[in-house]
């Protein structure tokens, strides 16, 4: 099972606007997703998958084998993105941005919190961050959020580096979404058992996004 999410459809849509939309086979749309579509009046239809009908799953998996390796490609991707955080952080510090570095590494041990919840299936406790809460965290970024695009321009700025290296994070922290949802979807209730992971991922992205802001020269949302 493969999760599309807004991103997704709304680099489509800015590619070449449609006016409806076909989910493929084995395809499902986050909530996201879906209330993207119903925003624009596009409409959604569904693709017939005659070979799942004549051979069950299509792939010889088991349905509690492929939730098991979606786990699994859950915890990989987190891996990666925890020494993505680290990548990130020593390249600033070696460019002489120590502020931003340590704001980085603080933010790193945040995800490294999120996911220890998911590895010990247990409730995420509240983040900090420096000394915000965690209101503070999705009031502070509400006008930025999810359509914050950086472009070519941004990177030939001043803060172009860390700009680019900070929308890289948050770029790939987006990319988790799909992931979580492909890993704790629950079929009989149609909804994902681990929402609270995505919830607490996308306070770091809020938080990314204020720093990416900040870098192009915006106001602090906090003082």
């Amino acid at each position: 099972m493969r999760f599309i999410t807004e991103t997704e459809l709304r680099d489509l849509y800015k590619a070449e606007p449609f006016t409806a939309y076909t989910l493929e086979p084995r395809t499902k749309l986050t909530p996201e997703a879906r209330q993207f579509l119903v925003d624009r009046g596009i409409k959604l239809a569904e693709a017939q998958d005659s070979k799942s009908k004549s051979t069950g799953n299509g792939n010889g998996k088991s349905g509690t084998e492929q939730e098991s390796w979606n786990v699994l490609r859950l915890r990989r991707r987190m891996e990666s993105l925890e020494s993505l955080f680290l990548m990130v952080g020593a390249n600033l510090l070696s460019g002489g941005s120590t502020v931003l570095a340590e704001e980085v590494f603080a933010l790193g041990r945040c995800f490294s919190e999120v996911k220890k919840t998911a590895w010990e299936q247990t409730s995420p406790v509240n983040l900090q961050f420096q000394d915000w809460s965690e209101a503070e965290m999705k009031n502070c970024s509400t006008y930025l959020g999810k359509h914050f695009d950086i472009t070519e321009f941004h990177v030939r700025t001043e803060n172009g580096a860390a700009i680019a290296s900070l929308n890289h994070l948050r770029a790939t922290l987006r990319e988790l979404e799909s992931a979580v949802l492909e890993a704790y979807w629950d079929k009989e209730f149609n909804v994902c058992s681990r929402q609270d992971l995505i919830e607490k991922i996308n306070l770091i992205m809020n938080i990314l996004c204020v720093m990416i802001w900040k870098c192009l020269g915006g106001q602090q949302c906090k003082t």
